[in-house]
């Protein structure tokens, strides 16, 4: 029988290969749907090109606001090339050819 500690290293141990295996297909979400009041990360970080302050370029050259600061912190935290700043402070609107 596991006892609490072996039970929280198995979990840990997941978390970190899921973490690491899936990087570029992250998700942050909850259940919404029963708890609105709760904020999700809901996009696939991976579509993200540029991250700024009021939204983010996916992949696709497509603009998209945040839909709420904490799907904006949650990228700042997970996701790489974020800017803290707006988007329309660069004359190309913060679009990079890469």
């Amino acid at each position: 029988m596991l006892n609490k500690m072996s039970l929280l290293l198995a979990t840990a141990a997941m978390v970190v290969c899921a973490g690491s295996a899936g990087a570029t297909g992250m998700r942050f979400a909850n259940d919404n749907h029963r708890h609105p009041s709760r904020s999700s990360l809901s996009i696939d970080i991976g579509s993200v090109a540029f991250g700024f302050n009021d939204g983010y370029w996916d992949t696709g050259h497509r603009w998209h606001a945040w839909h709420n600061n904490d799907e904006r912190d949650n990228y700042r935290s997970h996701g790489a090339n974020f800017h803290r700043y707006n988007h329309t402070r660069d004359h190309n609107n913060g679009w990079r050819d890469r």
